[in-house]
Order: C-alpha cells, then sequence, then structure tokens
C-alpha cells in the first residue's frame, strides 16, 4: 500500500489554485505554509488524518483534511463566497490524484471564526477523501 498524500494535497491545490476569487475578484493564493506578508483573502491547506480504509483485495487510505480560510473583509461575505467556491471545487470532485485512482472526495464540515483582532475571519473547512492504489 502507498501513501497518496502529497499527491492529494498537490491535486487539491491544483483544483483550487487560481480557481478562487475573492470579493474584489482577485484570486485567492493557496499555501502550504504562508509566506510573512501575504496579503489576505488566502486559503492554507492544513492538518490530515490518514485511515487504512483497505479490504483484504484492494489497499485504500481514507484522509480527512482540514482547509482554512482567511479574510479581512467587514462582514462575512468574502469568507462564505470563498467557501462557497472551494465546495464547488472540491466536493464529489473527480480531481486527480497522481498514482491512484480518488474514490471520492467529500465535505464534513465548515466552520466560521472571528479571531481575536475583532478583524480577521477564519473559515475552516474539512473534506474527507478515499484514494485506491491504482
Amino acid at each position: 500500500m502507498a501513501l497518496h498524500s502529497w499527491e492529494l494535497q498537490k491535486a487539491i491545490y491544483n483544483a483550487l489554485n487560481g480557481a478562487v476569487t475573492g470579493i474584489d475578484s482577485a484570486s485567492v493564493d493557496v499555501y502550504d505554509d504562508v509566506p510573512e506578508g501575504a496579503e489576505y483573502p488566502y486559503i492554507v491547506i492544513g492538518e490530515e488524518t490518514s485511515a487504512n480504509d483497505g479490504t483484504k483485495d484492494i489497499d485504500a487510505v481514507e484522509y480527512t483534511l482540514t482547509l482554512h480560510i482567511w479574510s479581512q473583509y467587514r462582514g462575512r461575505r468574502e469568507i462564505k463566497e470563498i467557501m462557497q467556491s472551494v465546495y464547488d471545487l472540491l466536493h464529489d470532485s473527480a480531481i486527480t490524484v497522481a498514482g491512484a485512482s480518488l474514490a471520492n472526495i467529500r465535505q464534513e464540515f465548515s466552520n466560521t471564526l472571528m479571531e481575536n483582532d475583532g478583524i480577521t475571519r477564519h473559515a475552516i473547512m474539512r473534506f474527507r477523501a478515499v484514494v485506491f492504489d491504482n
């Protein structure tokens, strides 16, 4: 069995990068590690868990992937529109994971928060993906 974690992350990055826009129609950057001075809004590919989901005949891994969305737009409009774009691009999509077959990817939950600075909004979205060895 191969762990396809990095290939899955790259596939998610490729699906989101350049495809999500903010209120001003500018592309929302997608990061693994946010560079100092990054401009809002942006998306961070965050935490991941994995569990063996294989059978006697098939090797598979089930992943939960957390995406963080950050915005400093006043009000909730921008963060909710970005969340909708992320959902539309990933939920039940057919993204290509190199060296593997993606059985499915589905959104599990989302949450929005106001950070302590009273300006920054933070959305958390979690997706579950099942990946099979080719």
